[in-house]
């Protein structure tokens, strides 16, 4: 199911769970949860918005120089791409080579 504002999608499961994904901020993901859960109200369901939170974060940015992934694997292993771990933040980077033509 997908909404246009906040633009989002759900994924809605047989066990009553649903999984709010592509909103923008924390504020829009509960208001797009809070639409979803409305909507299935409105089809004939018993629905009681509980349990709300936070469970992943996505962010991209663009380092505006080259990565070259085949020096950073003979430095520091082999891999496709690179997964960073910070643990006490619990925060991860995982890094692609991209081509540009």
């Amino acid at each position: 199911m997908r909404l246009r504002e906040p633009r989002t999608t759900a994924l809605i499961f047989q066990s009553g769970k649903i999984v709010c994904t592509g909103s923008r901020n924390e504020p829009d993901a509960l208001l797009a949860a809070k639409k979803f859960a409305k909507i299935i109200q409105k089809l004939g369901f018993n629905v009681q918005f509980a349990n709300f939170k936070i469970q992943n974060l996505v962010a991209t940015c663009d380092l505006r120089f080259p990565i070259k992934l085949e020096n950073l694997n003979m430095m520091h292993g082999q891999f496709s791409r690179l997964l960073y771990f910070k643990i006490e933040r619990r925060q991860l980077a995982d890094v692609y080579s991209t081509i540009v033509y």
